[in-house]
């Protein structure tokens, strides 16, 4: 892919999660003091770009061998779906259910009311930071960004839709918006997880040749040959 296509990329993801993640990230001072977020949230958002960190460093040798090669760091997926108008719209559909609507819903809705929203759109934040700072990563890495918290986020969706059913009562109109967008963002998220993340995206990884295998030295404990070779010398 060349440059004009990389630069192609960008009216997709920059207004829609670029700009929304942006919007949160300023409005997170604002939505932390009004509410408190899980401590394993928290933990997570650190410890899992850490991981991703240190799997990078230790176990794919720093990505040295497909950077060695010259190759044009590209979108998720290898950029198999700029320009597609599909693609687009469900971006688009993406950023307006778990981005647009939690902050406008945080920001008019009670306090009681919104506390199931704020933990999500936090890991969103962490996500769309981390998949901005691993580009020259394994691919192994890369896609386990979004898949990682995706997956983790679910919990998080989980416990909105529980307190939307659970804390607000139902004589209360905000009681029925609570439970539609949380269902809305877990629908939204679970579709992303397991149909396109793992049936449409994945798959773009599997070729060997464009994505290659770091040779590790254990069947068990990912230590690649060249880290042993080098010690051994």
């Amino acid at each position: 892919m060349t440059k004009s296509g990389d630069e192609e990329q960008r009216p997709v993801f920059t207004p829609i999660l670029c700009a929304t993640g942006l919007s949160v990230f300023l409005l997170s001072p604002f939505m932390i003091s009004k509410h408190s977020i899980p401590a394993s949230d928290i933990i997570f958002a650190v410890a899992y770009p850490l991981y991703i960190y240190l799997a990078n460093t230790l176990c794919f040798n720093s990505n040295v061998l497909a950077l060695s090669r010259g190759r044009v760091i590209e979108s998720l997926g290898h950029g198999q779906f700029l320009g597609n108008t599909t693609f687009k719209t469900y971006m688009k559909t993406i950023g307006f259910f778990t981005v647009l609507l939690p902050i406008i819903f945080v920001l008019v809705a009670p306090q009681e009311v919104t506390s199931g929203a704020v933990s999500p759109l936090m890991l969103l934040v962490v996500q769309i930071a981390t998949e901005r700072k691993t580009k020259r990563f394994h691919d192994a890495l890369r896609i386990l960004v979004p898949m990682g918290f995706n997956a983790y986020r679910l919990k998080s969706l989980y416990y909105w839709v529980e307190t939307a059913m659970l804390v607000v009562p139902k004589d209360q109109p905000w009681y029925y918006v609570s439970l539609v967008f949380s269902l809305a963002n877990l629908c939204v998220w679970t579709y992303n997880l397991f149909v396109f993340l793992l049936l449409r995206v994945l798959p773009a990884y599997f070729d060997k040749d464009y994505t290659p295998p770091v040779e590790m030295a254990y069947t068990v404990v990912p230590i690649p040959k060249t880290t042993m070779t080098q010690k051994n010398d």
